[in-house]
This record gives C-alpha cells, sequence and structure tokens, in this order.
C-alpha cells in the first residue's frame, strides 16, 4: 500500500558560463519534477488474555507475543487500584520504531466499544491505551465473555519515502549580442515568400538546404510559373508571426537563438512554432521547440501534450510526455479521455509503464509532537 504525498517541485534554474570561445554564453535550464510517495505496512494485532481477573490479581505487568518483522511487542501495565495501561515495548535497542498512527478498541459482546479512533504515535512512553477497571466491572457482560479481555490494535507503518523524479536538461548556445546580421550565403538568388499577404525575402539556397519541403514546394512552384513569377511563392496555412521566426532562424544558419532573439512567452506560440517546423521539416528548430515546451507541462494538461507531439511527430516531446504520465500515473489513470486514448491506443499503455524514473530514498525526521 502506498499514500502518495505529491509532493512535486518544479526547478528551472538558469546560468550563464563563459565558453572558450568569447562570442558565446553557454545557458542551462534543468526542469526538474518530483513526486514523493510512502510506503505504508498495515499491522491488525489482536490479543485476547483469558483468565483475565486472575491475571490482574496476580501481576503488574505482562507482555505481549512479539509483532512479526517489527522490534517491538505491547505491555500491559496493570494498575490494581484504577487502571488498565497499554504501551509500546521495544525488543531491539534503538531501532526506530515507524508506527505513524494507530486506533485501540475493545471487542465486546455489541462490537467494538471504547474505541481511541486514529491517534498520532509519538513517545514510547506514552500509553497507547487505557481503560479504568471499574469501567471493565461494570461492563463485565459485554466486556469480558468467558472471562475474556480481547483488545484489538490496528497499527499505520512508513515502510519507506520514495522520490520519484524525472529531470530534463535543456543546454542552448548562446550570442552575447542580439542581432539580425546573421552570416549569408554567397549565393545572390533570392526569393519571395508571401505569408497572410506580408513578403518575407530569403536567400533560396538557404531556404533550400534548412527544409526539403520548401526546397520541393519551389521546385513545383518553377514548374508552372510564369517567369517573373518564379522567384515569388505565396505560402499559405501558418501564421505570419510563425513564418518571421522560422525564416529568421534559417538565415542565421542555426546560430539564432530562440530564447534570447525572440520573446516567446506564451506555449500557444511555442505550439504554432512546432507544428509549422514539423510542416515544413526543419528538425533542428523543431528540437529547440520541443525542449521549451515541456516548460508548459503539468498533470492537468500533459494529455493534451502528448497528443500535440503525437500528431507532430515530436518524438522528444513525446518521450517526454509519457514519462510524465508514468511519474502521475495515480493522479491520470482514471481520467476519461485518458481511458479512451488507451482504448484506442493499447499500445500507449504499455510505452507508458515501461518508462523509468529516477528513483531516491527519502531522508525524514519523524515528527515527535510538542
Amino acid at each position: 500500500m502506498s499514500i502518495d504525498l505529491t509532493t512535486e517541485t518544479f526547478t528551472n534554474p538558469i546560468r550563464e558560463t563563459s565558453t572558450k570561445n568569447n562570442n558565446k554564453m553557454l545557458l542551462q535550464q534543468d526542469i526538474h519534477h518530483c513526486r514523493t510517495e510512502c510506503f505504508v505496512k498495515m499491522i491488525n494485532y489482536v490479543w485476547s488474555i483469558t483468565d483475565f481477573w486472575n491475571i490482574c490479581n496476580f501481576m503488574s505487568f505482562l507482555t505481549s507475543s512479539q509483532i512479526k518483522e517489527e522490534s517491538y511487542k505491547i505491555t500491559m501495565h496493570i494498575d490494581k487500584k484504577s487502571k488498565l495501561y497499554f504501551l509500546i515495548s521495544d525488543t531491539v535497542p534503538e531501532a526506530q520504531i515507524n508506527i505513524s498512527r494507530y486506533q485501540v478498541y475493545i471487542q465486546s459482546t455489541k462490537g467494538a466499544i471504547l474505541c481511541t479512533g486514529w491517534k498520532r504515535f509519538y513517545f514510547i512512553n506514552d500509553p497507547l491505551y487505557e481503560v479504568c477497571l471499574e469501567t471493565i466491572r461494570l461492563n463485565e457482560a459485554t466486556c469480558l465473555p468467558n472471562n475474556t479481555l480481547s483488545i484489538y490494535f490496528k497499527f499505520e507503518l512508513y515502510k519507506k519515502i520514495i522520490h520519484f523524479n524525472i529531470c530534463e536538461n535543456i543546454t542552448d548556445i548562446q550570442l552575447k549580442r542580439i542581432t539580425t546580421n546573421f552570416p549569408s550565403d554567397k549565393s545572390n538568388s533570392f526569393v519571395t515568400l508571401v505569408v497572410e499577404g506580408k513578403p518575407v525575402f530569403v536567400n533560396k539556397s538557404l531556404l533550400c538546404a534548412a527544409s526539403s519541403v520548401l526546397n520541393k514546394m519551389l521546385e513545383e512552384h518553377n514548374k508552372d510559373a510564369e517567369e517573373e513569377a518564379k522567384d515569388k511563392m505565396e505560402i499559405c496555412g501558418v501564421p505570419y508571426n510563425i513564418f518571421r521566426i522560422i525564416i529568421l532562424y534559417v538565415k542565421s544558419k542555426g546560430h539564432f537563438e530562440l530564447y534570447r532573439n525572440i520573446l516567446i512567452d506564451n506555449n500557444n506560440t511555442w505550439i504554432h512554432l512546432l507544428k509549422a517546423t514539423h510542416r515544413f521539416d526543419i528538425n533542428d528548430l523543431k528540437l529547440k521547440c520541443e525542449k521549451h515546451l515541456i516548460e508548459f507541462i503539468t498533470k492537468h494538461n500533459v494529455l493534451i501534450y502528448l497528443n500535440i507531439a503525437m500528431n507532430n511527430n515530436a518524438t522528444y516531446l513525446t518521450t517526454y510526455t509519457k514519462k510524465f504520465i508514468r511519474l502521475h500515473f495515480d493522479d491520470i489513470r482514471c481520467i476519461n479521455y485518458f481511458l479512451m486514448k488507451i482504448k484506442s491506443n493499447p499500445e500507449l499503455l504499455f510505452d507508458i509503464c515501461k518508462e523509468e524514473l529516477l528513483e531516491e530514498n527519502a531522508s525524514y525526521v519523524k515528527y515527535k509532537g510538542k
């Protein structure tokens, strides 16, 4: 049995260090999610004491049998003038007793009576349970059938606490200066691309080298176009602001870094850019989009991002979303949309379950109470 504390952390530190090339800075961004789970053991221990009154008259302390796999027993202290006290007695010196909480009651002919309800366990010297002998005498018919006292103990123990982690490092080489004066190709052949009625000028050689799809589109366009229209082509189905980013990247020959040169402060822009890079087969820029998109993933939207990744053949983003779902599987597995998705694609569930998470034993100090 495990209890999910859902202690999730998100760290996104950014640090810069100089590289050997003085014109560049190294930017490192770490995305880290941690889920902490407690694995619990439940113990039901029933102690039935026969010849109860004879035992009370004969002794002051009585210790139970050893509780299986635990380092303690239960001791009954008999104060003949007033009460019965039940306490934990350790059997292994200095061993940690990991009882988190417990409840105790007497099993009578009418069911459970004098129940404590759930209580926190703090100190070994504090009684787990106490009951007045007079109360037992007054209710002897129900509390002591056949002169037998049956005490029920239920313990909840933390066996281990584990951190499950996923961590991704995003490292980009950045230009110190924000500039649009990118290296140019020696070729003087340019093409005008019209997007949403706005012209975009780009070197044809750079464009074709960056995108096999745009290269093919130009070839097809030139077959049918008049001579004067061959250097001008309309691009449909992509917003101008998105295509402009693609062209700036193409012109820079990959030196253009999105993180600094263009401010993209919302996930929708990244999503549109991912779709465009997939459509035009610009894989290096597409991978950058995938890495930046993982910053926006949460438990509440991860299924949306999984769809986006799969629909755009974004391998890196697909793998990350599957790993993220594995991390929060207990929260996601009962969502109707997720159930529909794995019903139509059973292999998806297999892929998610085989994702490996980083595991780390948690260190903790047990609360001792006030």
